[in-house]
């Protein structure tokens, strides 16, 4: 949806600026009169240079707002003065212009949780539809504080896996740097060698060495076409066949596949354990579960789960048929079923999955090393074979 940028008066004749998500400017006008303000200027865009403007909001800011308004509601205080005073908390100004806002739509008298539906880069469906139970209920405090121990939990878990990627990256990096010495400073004074001694040199050399030059008096060519072949994979990938391959890669590929697979199955019964304990239906739950799984075949199999579960199977059933979803999620998710605590099992299915991708984090540099290591040694041998041959038959030939 467009943001455009206005300027506004209150009741009181006091000037405003903001931003507003809309679909013309026609209804950001309209929405701007529905919060009591008169529009003076609206305009497409965000208003100005936002290269070194904070546009986005982190999970780490949204947990402390979360829990910081969970107490303030627990406590007593009114939704538009718990988020008046949140205001004046954060220092992310994209994220006090959002709170404006929700406190000008709350005041209007919308439900806070059709307020943070109209900003979903900050406040997922997920989030929305906790609150929006929360709400319905009246447990929105309770709702609140259990969001934000989930949202804890799941920044814990994106943490150790960016941090367990950390070891690879580093790796590979050094990989590159190495290969760029060799190509660009080594190979050209062997190669000079070889030539002051008219040394005949076997295929692989020469392909060796062609390359070399290739690299270093076309890079110019070379570098603009490989990193446009990078982009036109990065744009395969996009469309609807590309991403079933890449979303297929993320899940097959050696350990970083079952690392993947584990993650996706703390979110899965973290977020549902959530929702059926907000009290959402469970056509609903999944429908929400399905958006916060990145991945195309993930979202076929919540597809079929959903049609099993609007047929009447249970849950546990339905999961049974994928093969996505291992054995033990829907054996126990029966037992939850069976005894009527199924929010008691995706809890522990949650609290195995967690440590699963602790123990799998804190291993995977010894589960990635051997890989490391086969491809580093395939690419030594043949610039040894390469190489070394050429030397040693140089030596034999002068003795």
């Amino acid at each position: 949806m467009p943001t455009f940028t206005y300027t506004a008066k209150d009741a009181a004749g006091k000037k405003q600026t903001g931003q507003i998500e809309a679909d013309n400017v026609s209804s950001a006008g309209r929405i701007l009169r529905e919060r009591r303000l008169v529009p003076i200027r609206i305009v497409a865009g965000s208003g100005g240079f936002t290269l070194f403007k904070r546009t986005k909001v982190p999970l780490k800011e949204r947990i402390i707002f979360t829990r910081q308004l969970a107490v303030m509601i627990k406590a007593g205080l009114p939704a538009v003065k718990a988020l008046e005073a949140l205001h004046h908390q954060t220092n992310n100004k994209h994220f006090q212009k959002i709170i404006l806002e929700l406190i000008a739509q709350v005041k209007g008298g919308q439900p806070l949780s059709t307020t943070m539906m109209k900003y979903p880069k900050v406040f997922p469906e997920v989030y929305t539809a906790v609150i929006r139970a929360g709400e319905q209920t009246g447990q929105l405090a309770d709702v609140l504080f259990n969001l934000a121990d989930q949202q804890e939990k799941q920044a814990d878990l994106i943490s150790k896996v960016r941090g367990a990627m950390m070891y690879p990256a580093i790796i590979f990096i050094a990989l590159i740097g190495v290969a760029f010495l060799i190509v660009f400073f080594v190979l050209p004074s062997l190669k000079t060698v070889f030539a002051d001694f008219g040394a005949e040199l076997p295929t692989t050399t020469k392909l060796l060495f062609t390359t070399s030059e290739i690299l270093r008096n076309y890079f110019y060519i070379v570098a603009p076409i490989f990193i446009g072949l990078l982009y036109l994979l990065k744009l395969w990938f996009g469309r609807p066949r590309g991403r079933l391959v890449y979303d297929k890669l993320k899940i097959k590929l050696p350990v970083f596949g079952m690392l993947t697979t584990k993650v996706y199955m703390s979110t899965f019964s973290r977020t549902m354990s959530m929702l059926i304990k907000a009290s959402l239906p469970i056509i609903e739950a999944i429908r929400i579960v399905q958006k916060t799984i990145d991945n195309k075949h993930y979202e076929a199999a919540f597809n079929r789960i959903v049609k099993e579960v609007e047929s009447g199977k249970p849950l546990s059933a339905a999961m049974a048929k994928e093969p996505l979803f291992p054995p033990m999620v829907s054996q126990l998710t029966t037992l939850g079923e069976e005894s009527g605590n199924i929010e008691s099992v995706l809890q522990e299915i949650t609290r195995f999955y967690d440590s699963e991708v602790e123990n799998l984090t804190k291993n995977l540099a010894s589960l990635i090393e051997p890989i490391m290591l086969l491809v580093m040694g395939i690419g030594v041998a043949f610039i040894v074979a390469s190489v070394l041959g050429p030397i040693y038959k140089l030596v034999s030939d002068f003795q």
